[in-house]
């Protein structure tokens, strides 16, 4: 059984540590624009299935990786899908806010698909990490029937004006990324 929200916590490299990565790794995990559609582009269907969306306590570590001064905040877990197998793990953390963000409403609309269209987008440093075998995420991939293997993930803050989000994307065995 898989408890939710599933641990994200790794040890995160900045993107210029990526030169220990294939390039074809790279190319994924460093990917500057919308990964949904780097994956569309890859597949013939495209679809996002919800795992779990909960309210949660931000810690002060949290707060001040997001800039925000609010307490709690939406996690918003789910799995992406390319011709209905599952290639990506995404977790997302959208601190609530007084106008109560579009964000908080996607539904099983992919957050690519909504983020990217904003001109007023931007993206902090991408950071990575390897999730081995033991780690809480390998539950994910259990549940998936996929082989257990160390998986890699990226993580980025985004801003919307005054807005901060985190979202971090995990490649699950079956991803393109592995190939």
């Amino acid at each position: 059984m898989i408890n939710f929200p599933v641990s994200i916590s790794a040890q995160w490299h900045d993107a210029h540590c990526a030169t220990t990565l294939s390039s074809r790794e790279q190319e994924w995990l460093l990917e500057p624009h919308s990964l949904t559609a780097k994956l569309k582009a890859h597949a013939c269907t495209f679809s996002v299935n919800v795992l779990n969306e909960q309210r949660f306590i931000l810690t002060p570590q949290q707060q001040a990786m997001l800039k925000c001064e609010s307490q709690y905040a939406l996690n918003r877990e789910v799995l992406l899908l390319c011709d209905e197998k599952p290639h990506v793990y995404a977790q997302s953390w959208l601190p609530d806010t007084a106008n109560n963000n579009e964000l908080h409403n996607m539904g099983e609309r992919p957050l690519g698909d909504v983020i990217f269209q904003d001109p007023h987008l931007s993206r902090n440093n991408i950071e990575f990490a390897h999730f081995e075998k033991h780690h809480p995420m390998q539950k994910i991939v259990s549940q998936l029937n996929q082989p257990t293997r160390s998986l890699l993930g990226r993580r980025s803050v985004f801003s919307l004006q005054n807005y901060h989000f985190l979202v971090c994307e995990v490649f699950l065995p079956e991803a393109y990324l592995y190939t």
